[in-house]
C-alpha cells in the first residue's frame, strides 16, 4: 500500500505541475515575465498560492521550470542521436532537424521566454548551462567526424560552441518554421554555411 500511495502522489504531483505550467504560460502570454506573479499563476491554475509555493519558491524557480520543460526533450533527443549508430554528418543533420521541429512546435513558448527581456534575464544562468552541455554533446559528433575523416581536425568543443552560435543567430532572425519545406530551407542554410562557408572560392581569406 505505501508503494501504491507513493505512485499516486507522484502522479498527482505531475498533474499539478502540468497545470501550473499551463497557467504560467497563460500569465506570461498576457502579462509578460514582469507581470508574472505567484498570485496570478495560482489564480490561473485554480489553486491556493500556498500550493504553488509548495512546488516553486520564487518566480525565478517557476520560469526555470517552464524553460526546463521546454529543453528536456531536446536534451534527451540529442543524447539518443549522439549514441546512435551512423555517420557524423547524418547525426549533425538529425540534430538540427530535431531542433528546428521542436522550436516550430513550441514557437509561442520560445517567444515568451526569449523575446521577453525579464524572462531572458532570469534564464541566463540556466541557458548557459544548457548551451555548455549541448556543445559537449555536439563535440562528440565533431570528434566522430574527425575520426571518419569528414571534418578537419580542430578543437571539437570549440566547434560545438561555434555551431550552436550559428544556430542561435539563425533563429534570432525569426525564420518561418511552420512548414516542413521552410524548416528544410533553414536547415540547409545553416549546414551549408557551417560546413562549406559563405564565400566563393576566389573570395576566401588564406
Amino acid at each position: 500500500m505505501p508503494k501504491l500511495t507513493a505512485i499516486r502522489r507522484q502522479a498527482l504531483d505531475e498533474m499539478m505541475k502540468e497545470a501550473l505550467y499551463e497557467a504560467a504560460i497563460a500569465v506570461l502570454g498576457e502579462h509578460g515575465a514582469d507581470g508574472l506573479t505567484m498570485d496570478r499563476v495560482a489564480s490561473a491554475a485554480g489553486v491556493a498560492k500556498g500550493s504553488l509555493y509548495r512546488y516553486f519558491g520564487s518566480k525565478r524557480d517557476l520560469v526555470e521550470f517552464v524553460y526546463t520543460k521546454m529543453v528536456d526533450p531536446i536534451v534527451r533527443a540529442e543524447e539518443q542521436i549522439v549514441a546512435a549508430e551512423g555517420p557524423a554528418m547524418e547525426k549533425l543533420a538529425s540534430q538540427l532537424r530535431m531542433l528546428l521541429e521542436h522550436v516550430a512546435k513550441h514557437a509561442y513558448v520560445y517567444r515568451l521566454l526569449f523575446e521577453d527581456e525579464v524572462a531572458h534575464g532570469l534564464l541566463q544562468t540556466s541557458e548557459q548551462r544548457t548551451l555548455d552541455a549541448a556543445s559537449r554533446r555536439l563535440a562528440e559528433i565533431f570528434r566522430q567526424g574527425m575520426s571518419e575523416g569528414v571534418f578537419h581536425p580542430a578543437d571539437p568543443c570549440m566547434l560545438g560552441h561555434m555551431y550552436l552560435g550559428l544556430i542561435r543567430g539563425a533563429l534570432q532572425s525569426l525564420p518561418e518554421l511552420g512548414r516542413r519545406d521552410q524548416r528544410e530551407e533553414v536547415q540547409s542554410a545553416i549546414l551549408d554555411a557551417f560546413l562549406n562557408g559563405i564565400a566563393v572560392k576566389r573570395g576566401r581569406i588564406d
